[in-house]
């Protein structure tokens, strides 16, 4: 959520408007066209978070509150997911559809936002840097909740502006609702919540909005009541499930949030986009224009301040936690602060003569396209493909498909027979679902010979292991069970090894039936 304490500011003087005004439309309608259609589709499988996302949805509502619990996530998502699925079914592209509704439906929340805190101009840019953002579209592909949480921030925010100017009490009923759903669909959330309250604290107390900004904070104060019904449920999550499996972030992570950001430092293209939204965000803070041109100039401007604040505070501010309380941490969860650093990006934009601003934004949303147009063709997101079809080529009746660790299991189960006989290490549990409470302690009393002993009491037929090493708090022990299990079946044929080009990898080995 996003706010302001300036009007919009008029179209500088000597800038001819209307040329300006009918080619970005243009250009805005190039790039949402295109835009669009690469949210649409991806030609990955689910990888690990997407199928667990859909084996949640997809339990009866009533089981949904316990399910989370042991997952670690709030429920909204979850629960429009699942209405989704009753409607459209469990395919792959049915529930991602989901998502490419929420990323379409933000392009024009984002034109909006950028018009209600700046002018028109603002909000086609805005509009333009979204529609091509290698970011958005990678999570507009995904079975995930961080399509609408930009939806939500860019309504609340809209909203919020609005209510700062008049606040009525539909504005302030919309503010409320939108932080409890933020709240209700991503943590993270917690910390751009947090630094639009002490932006809005601050505004209470001194300028010439002090009456609209209290009751503005009233509206955050009741949102966060009506969140009190889950409170008990993340209490829990906070105490027992966490993110066990990734490392606690440096405070470097904040620089290489913004590349994410930007479509990622390992392509030029990622690299000179994120180099191009930088240098437009500076040009927010500082830029003025004079005779044609720009220059850096202070004071700066009180709505970009705002807008700098809400992004960047929500990130340094989630990362500094995570860093104290070594918390795990992805570049996916800054989701929360990533509209408003866009918004903020559009701003610094129209601070430009348009003999600049026409080619920066054309190279802009050139780089933004090239790296968008990457992620629906990349099949590289999951290994899981490659070892379903080698198993389902050589499964027979009474064959054991074993799973270590856990997290190589919903990807992989997914696109097995249902009648197939799977089990996880250490629990000997079904593969469609983690259970995340406690998980570093479990795993850490796990045995890989007493669960080796269980395995091959169960079966004499094929045992199929499906491995990936090098978990946290894992640490040698899928490597063990596999050597347990070579010697007690007198060997081993490896049948799909691992390849690193795969963001979530594994390998799958055959052990042969007892003699």
């Amino acid at each position: 959520m996003t706010t302001t304490t300036a009007p919009p500011r008029p179209a500088p003087a000597g800038e001819h408007v209307p040329a300006g005004s009918r080619l970005l439309p243009v250009l805005a309608a190039l790039a949402v066209v295109a835009g669009v259609v690469f949210r649409l589709h991806s030609q990955s499988a689910l990888w690990l978070d997407e199928a667990l996302s859909v084996n949640i949805a997809k339990l009866p509502l009533s089981e949904l509150p316990a399910a989370l619990r042991q997952d670690g996530a709030p429920p909204l998502y979850y629960l429009l997911l699942h209405g989704w699925m009753a409607v459209f079914g469990t395919s792959t592209t049915a529930v991602r559809a989901l998502s490419a509704v929420f990323a379409v439906a933000a392009l024009p929340l984002a034109w909006l936002l950028g018009r209600r805190l700046a002018d028109a101009r603002t909000g086609w840019i805005a509009l333009l840097l979204l529609a091509s953002s290698p970011f958005a579209v990678r999570y507009a592909t995904e079975t995930r909740m961080y399509s609408l949480v930009l939806v939500l921030v860019l309504v609340g925010g809209s909203l919020l502006v609005e209510a700062l100017r008049r606040p009525t009490l539909p504005r302030l009923l919309g503010v409320a609702l939108c932080t409890t759903a933020l709240m209700l669909t991503h943590y993270w959330a917690l910390y751009l919540l947090t630094t639009t309250g002490a932006l809005l604290l601050v505004l209470s107390l001194r300028g010439g909005r002090q009456p609209a900004a209290r009751r503005c904070v009233g509206a955050l104060v009741v949102g966060g009541l009506l969140f009190l019904p889950w409170l008990p449920s993340f209490l829990f999550q906070a105490e027992h499930t966490g993110t066990p499996w990734v490392n606690a972030p440096k405070p470097s992570a904040v620089l290489s949030s913004i590349g994410v950001w930007g479509g990622g430092l390992n392509t030029a293209a990622g690299g000179l986009l994120l180099l191009l939204l930088v240098a437009l965000a500076v040009l927010a803070l500082l830029g003025r224009r004079v005779d044609g041109g720009v220059v850096l100039a202070v004071p700066v401007s009180r709505t970009a301040a705002a807008l700098c604040l809400v992004s960047l505070g929500t990130l340094v501010l989630g990362i500094a936690l995570a860093v104290v309380t070594s918390a795990g941490y992805a570049p996916r969860y800054s989701s929360a602060a990533f509209g408003p650093f866009l918004v903020l990006a559009a701003m610094g934009a129209t601070a430009l003569p348009r003999r600049a601003r026409t080619p920066l934004l054309a190279v802009a949303v050139a780089a933004g396209l090239f790296g968008s147009a990457m992620v629906p063709l990349s099949h590289l997101r999951t290994e899981a493909p490659r070892i379903a079809r080698a198993l389902r080529a050589e499964l027979q009746p009474g064959d054991l498909v074993v799973y270590c660790p856990d997290q190589t299991g919903p990807a992989v189960s997914r696109l097995l027979p249902v009648s197939t006989d799977q089990v996880v290490y250490p629990t000997l549990g079904r593969p469609e679902r983690v259970d995340w409470v406690d998980y570093a302690q479990r795993n850490a009393k796990a045995s890989p010979t007493a669960f080796a002993d269980r395995v091959l009491a169960r079966t004499s037929h094929t045992i199929w292991l499906v491995a990936a090493g090098q978990h946290l708090t894992f640490g040698h022990q899928c490597e063990d069970l596999d050597r347990i299990l070579t010697a007690r079946r007198g060997g081993r044929e490896l049948l799909v090894p691992i390849s690193k080009r795969y963001g979530e990898w594994a390998q799958l080995t055959r052990y042969a039936p007892a003699g």
